[in-house]
């Protein structure tokens, strides 16, 4: 399902980000829009930031060989440019999985997106499709280690 497939989640400012995104620089675009999320020091974060975290999170599932079906053209292009998709490599894919699930986890809970389609209603499918995303991440093995294991 991912984002792309529900009404509203990926925004014009999502889809301008996405075909901006220059393979050149590899995966730092990416990067820095999840730790612009994910360290945030005000946890609530506004819509247009938290719909690029999403199409962010989405390619890096993408990236490691999760991609939604709903992918755009332009996100299925950069996947290809920059090498994916491919399975986990070691640390840096991990910390980026990682990164991203952490990035759709606050999305998800302190987010104006989240407030405003959960106030409309019409949250459940929205709802589904990030729970879609997080099983995609956490497949490609984007679930932090358990230290006890």
């Amino acid at each position: 399902m991912g984002i792309w497939g529900v009404e509203g989640s990926a925004t014009d400012d999502a889809l301008l980000w996405l075909g901006d995104l220059d393979p050149a620089q590899g995966t730092a675009p990416v990067d820095r829009v999840l730790r612009s999320v994910a360290d945030a020091p005000d946890p609530f974060i506004e819509p247009r930031r938290a719909q690029i975290a999403l199409a962010a999170a989405e390619l890096v599932a993408a990236l490691h060989d999760r991609a939604s079906p709903s992918l755009p053209p332009a996100g299925r292009a950069w996947v290809a440019a920059v090498g994916g998709p491919r399975p986990l490599r070691g640390d840096a894919d991990l910390e980026m999985l990682v990164l991203a699930t952490r990035a759709l986890d606050l999305v998800t809970t302190s987010s104006q997106l989240a407030d405003r389609r959960s106030a409309q209603g019409d949250d459940e499918r929205w709802r589904l499709a990030l729970d879609d995303l997080r099983m995609r991440l956490a497949a490609a093995g984007g679930m932090p280690r358990n230290p006890l294991a």
